[in-house]
């Protein structure tokens, strides 16, 4: 009986010794595989929404109708996804036309997308050309028509004259200009002679 008493005892001391290792191996088994299945989905994640970003960076290229420029920003970014879309901060972008003259164009933020060259631009739009000096809220260049589309509070001075419109639409190839209004108003254009 003593035998069969012991053998119990140490039976049962197996049993809960298999039973507490188990349960912590087991268990410990568990929580790393969480932890690293975590931490592959933060990867995935991660990797997903990288956004690369860069200081001081600038782009030279040549519209369609061969006229140079060059665009640069104090801040950008773009994402792994879509690399050519270049999102910048703090902008500037000269045209250098073929006539020997030149558009500036300056803005708090913009984007490039450095395959087909086209630009927007927007918060603090002003813009550069001979002696005339335009602002707006934004400015989208449209590099296959060759056409620069100016809009939102667009105010416009030059030493002769002043403008108040919607929109204007600058073809960089003849240099016309449309000047639209959408309101009942009309455009306000002030000559000084």
């Amino acid at each position: 009986m003593l035998a069969k008493r012991k053998f119990f005892q140490v039976g049962l001391i197996l049993t809960a010794i298999f039973v507490i290792f188990f349960t912590y191996f087991f268990k410990s088994v568990d929580v790393k595989q969480n932890i690293e299945e975590k931490q592959e989905i933060v990867k995935e994640d991660f990797s997903e929404e990288e956004i690369n970003k860069f200081e001081n960076v600038e782009y030279q290229g040549v519209d369609n109708s061969g006229n140079r420029f060059v665009i640069g920003s104090e801040f950008a970014q773009f994402e792994q996804e879509r690399p050519e879309i270049i999102n910048m901060e703090v902008l500037k972008c000269t045209f250098y036309f073929k006539d020997n003259t030149f558009l500036t164009i300056i803005a708090d933020k913009g984007v490039f997308n450095n395959i087909t060259n086209d630009m927007k631009f927007s918060d603090n739009v002003k813009m550069n050309y001979l002696e005339n000096v335009l602002f707006s809220d934004r400015a989208i260049f449209n590099n296959y028509e060759n056409q620069m589309l100016v809009a939102g509070n667009v105010k416009g001075e030059n030493p002769q004259s002043k403008l108040e419109a919607d929109e204007l639409d600058f073809d960089l190839n003849t240099k016309n200009l449309k000047i639209s209004m959408y309101s009942k108003e009309r455009v306000n254009i002030k000559t000084k002679f």
